[in-house]
């Protein structure tokens, strides 16, 4: 029943290969699909191999599916401004990126509520350093690739609403991965803790994972 079912999964994959290569190319769905195992290589051992391949991967979509690209672009801005408003009664800063490049996992820094819109990102936060500025911070992140590792101390309230169309998002060890792939989770005693942070992070392609300490 297994051999019956591997076949099967064989079969849909070639056939929505064929079809997605008829339809869009077979040098973006390659592309497409080089730059998910990019990313997920990248993620596991931050090989440099990867990111070349990433980069290169993401110029071809670029060359060959400029108008593609575009399309994306706007309707990724689109779900930004109009589901990934942040919860915050604060002022929040929101800036625009191409390349976002975010590492706070060395030493001490402060945390307070941002949000950023960006094509291509890679995100390494450690909030077990962070001096919070409030005591509910909202963060928001979204792009069209991006690989985001952000771990949070046990005794921080946590919620968490998380999206990618294709990649792995999850807490901790317990991560998911596929298509249309959506995760959201609440500490349950979230009002009562002394400091809270809200994530919201959505993407297109990419990998999510965040890990409570």
């Amino acid at each position: 029943m297994k051999r019956i079912s591997n076949h099967a999964l064989l079969f849909i994959g070639a056939g929505l290969y064929l079809a997605l290569g008829g339809l869009a190319g077979y040098a973006t769905v390659n592309a497409i699909i080089l730059l998910w195992l990019g990313i997920d290589r990248f993620r596991y051992d931050r090989n440099r191999f990867a990111v070349i391949l990433i980069v290169i991967c993401a110029l071809v979509l670029v060359v060959k599916q400029i108008g593609l690209m575009i399309v994306l672009i706007l309707i990724s801005l689109g779900i930004y401004y109009l589901k990934a408003k942040p919860h915050h009664t604060g002022p929040i800063a929101r800036r625009h990126r191409f390349m976002l490049n975010i590492r706070l996992d060395r030493q001490p820094w402060v945390l307070r509520s941002f949000s950023y819109w960006h094509a291509f990102g890679e995100v390494r936060m450690d909030l077990s350093m962070a001096v919070p500025e409030e005591r509910e911070t909202t963060i928001v992140l979204q792009g069209l690739v991006g690989d985001v590792d952000l771990i949070v101390p046990e005794d921080y309230g946590l919620e968490v609403e998380a999206s990618v169309m294709l990649g792995q998002a999850g807490l901790n060890s317990r991560m998911e991965g596929g298509f249309f792939h959506r995760a959201q989770w609440r500490t349950p005693d979230y009002d009562a803790k002394e400091q809270k942070v809200k994530l919201q992070l959505f993407y297109l392609v990419g990998n999510i994972r965040i890990r409570p300490i």
